[in-house]
């Protein structure tokens, strides 16, 4: 599994490089109401949208997973209080 997530790693990189050395034409980007205006070239627009849609994915998936980890974090401690009521319980018989 490790080489497997090496080797699509490796490749994924490949293809990222061979995009930015495909796409160096420069843009002008201009981020409406904001009166500042920047150059980039196109593989830098592309790559640093596709950075923002994965962070606000990851952002939103930790945001709604908020319940499950409540609960884990509350299941864990009654886990912990029912182990520690059986060692108790056992401690006392001997």
């Amino acid at each position: 599994m490790r080489t497997l997530n090496t080797v699509l790693a490796v490749v994924f990189a490949l293809l990222v490089i061979l995009f930015a050395v495909s796409n160096r034409t420069d843009v002008d980007i201009t981020l409406w109401p904001f009166p500042f205006q920047a150059t980039m070239g196109v593989y830098a627009v592309v790559l640093l949208a596709v950075l923002i849609g994965i962070l606000c994915g990851m952002i939103a998936t930790w945001l709604m997973q908020g319940a499950n980890r409540r609960e884990r974090k509350r299941l864990r401690g009654r886990v912990k209080d029912l182990e520690d009521s059986l060692r108790i319980h056992d401690s006392s018989k001997r």
